[in-house]
């Protein structure tokens, strides 16, 4: 015989959960973003072989197109790089999910940084070299809620425009 006291529990647990936009029961997605890489006007892929995207912690100042610094602020995540694609019979836009996974993240604001390699696909790089194209964009994380904290789920629409060449 079903127990309606715990069925009720469980329907009034799942019911607050939904009115209050939380989930009841695992872990919330991960924090990212996923939007479109696009080239801006003149730039080539040509002796080029990958598509990069990193995102890093973004600091409150605003970004030096003449001394760009693509690390971020000193917080105790690094970033993520999980963008790394080979650019042999890629087309521009190019749709693209970085971050995601499980968990949260103490950092609401994030830069993303979308580049042309010279390097091979399997070469680590977390910042474009001298001479290759570039662009960047930031953009917030939405707040997970009180349920976990901090802020998590892949940002939508982080659309990137490579127009830069790194110095």
């Amino acid at each position: 015989m079903i127990d309606r006291k715990s069925v009720l529990g469980l329907a009034m647990s799942a019911l607050c959960a939904w009115l209050s936009g939380c989930i009841p029961f695992g872990d919330p997605e991960g924090p990212g973003a996923r939007g479109e890489v696009s080239l801006g006007e003149g730039v080539s892929t040509s002796g080029l072989m990958t598509l990069r995207v990193h995102a890093v912690p973004a600091s409150d100042e605003p970004f030096d197109k003449d001394d760009p610094r693509f690390t971020g602020p000193d917080l105790a995540e690094g970033g993520w790089i999980t963008v790394n694609e080979g650019l042999d019979g890629l087309t521009f836009p190019h749709p693209y999910e970085i971050g995601s996974g499980v968990g949260t993240t103490d950092t609401k604001r994030w830069r993303l940084f979308a580049w042309l390699s010279a390097a091979d696909v399997h070469e680590d790089s977390d910042a474009p070299s001298s001479g290759e194209p570039y662009g960047t964009i930031t953009f917030d994380i939405d707040d997970c809620g009180a349920s976990y904290g901090g802020y998590c789920t892949v940002t939508e629409g982080v659309d990137v425009t490579i127009d830069q060449v790194a110095p």
